[in-house]
């Protein structure tokens, strides 16, 4: 029996992530997210070919109905509202020209869940901040997605285990805690076959460790995705070993291989030397805001019941 059973994973504190749940509303929301789709389509495509142009319809399309999906347990009339807002037309549009362009994929994913988070937001700052992500993500790479959501998961993603958090059971000092007869011993347990079994969660976020590509740390920095000049004060080392229970050597990544062989030839794939290089890569405010969503995109979080 896995130690992952009736397990989940939910983000910390201080996030805004998705979690979208309920039956799909048919009704005026489709049709204005269609006119939306169409009308961009009529408008920024027709100097396409025929064939060209129908494809761009039918991605766009496809845009569309998963935008719908998503909104589907909203009140319609408030994301009726909100769909005349010009401001979250125009967001729309580029994305819906972006996706017309470059195909679903992603990309159209992380796209397609910020206009949702846009659509849902109330406040100045996240707007800023999502305006910013949906301009950036065109110029992100694929790999540089999951780079930055595989450090958003180190750090803020928690996981659950019917109820209980397990981050917060093995940060205490006391060796004998427990919540509700969840102790250190069996979270370490669920930790360790985490970390060592790549299928769990790594997979799901990177589709594979065979499709990543190197990222280059400073042009994440360039376009404001990461701080370079601060750490994170608990390193990598301190980090995994808190939670697996591993006796882990300071700054021995030769070490850290060798007991963590599945993490350390994921960063390999990043083009991540060491353990220290990985903690220098601190996620900006943009760049929790992208790769949060991203994971919501993929179903990443447990959804609310």
């Amino acid at each position: 029996m896995s130690f992952l059973d009736n397990s989940g994973q939910k983000v910390g504190d201080n996030s805004n992530a998705i979690q979208v749940t309920g039956n799909l509303n048919v009704g005026n929301t489709t049709t204005e997210v269609m006119t939306i789709c169409n009308l961009v389509i009529s408008t920024q495509m027709a100097a396409l070919r025929q064939e060209a142009q129908e494809e761009a319809r039918l991605r766009a399309l496809e845009f569309g109905n998963q935008i719908i999906k998503k909104l589907s347990s909203e009140v319609e009339d408030i994301v009726i509202e909100k769909l005349k807002d010009p401001d979250i037309q125009f967001a729309m549009n580029q994305s819906i020209v972006q996706v017309a362009r470059k195909g679903i994929g992603a990309k159209s994913d992380l796209l397609k869940e910020l206009i949702v988070s846009k659509i849902k937001n109330n406040e100045e700052e996240i707007d800023l901040l999502i305006d910013h992500a949906l301009d950036i993500t065109q110029r992100l790479t694929t790999s540089e997605l999951k780079f930055l959501s595989i450090v958003f998961y180190f750090r803020f993603c928690i996981k659950t285990q019917n109820g209980v958090i397990l981050n917060h059971v093995v940060e205490q000092s006391d060796e004998s805690y427990n919540e509700n007869g969840i102790n250190k011993i069996f979270c370490r347990a669920v930790f360790n076959e985490i970390y060592k079994n790549s299928s769990i969660d790594f997979d799901k976020i990177t589709d594979g460790i065979e499709k990543i590509k190197p990222i280059n740390l400073t042009m994440l920095d360039v376009k404001g995705c990461t701080t370079s000049e601060k750490h994170y004060t608990k390193n990598y080392f301190a980090l995994i070993k808190e939670r697996s229970g591993v006796e882990l050597i300071d700054n021995d990544y030769a070490d850290f291989r060798k007991k963590f062989n599945t993490i350390a030839t994921l960063l390999d794939k990043f083009g991540i030397k060491n353990l220290e290089e990985f903690n220098s890569a601190v996620l900006s405010p943009l760049g929790m805001i992208i790769s949060e969503n991203y994971l919501c995109a993929r179903g990443f979080f447990t959804a609310h019941p």
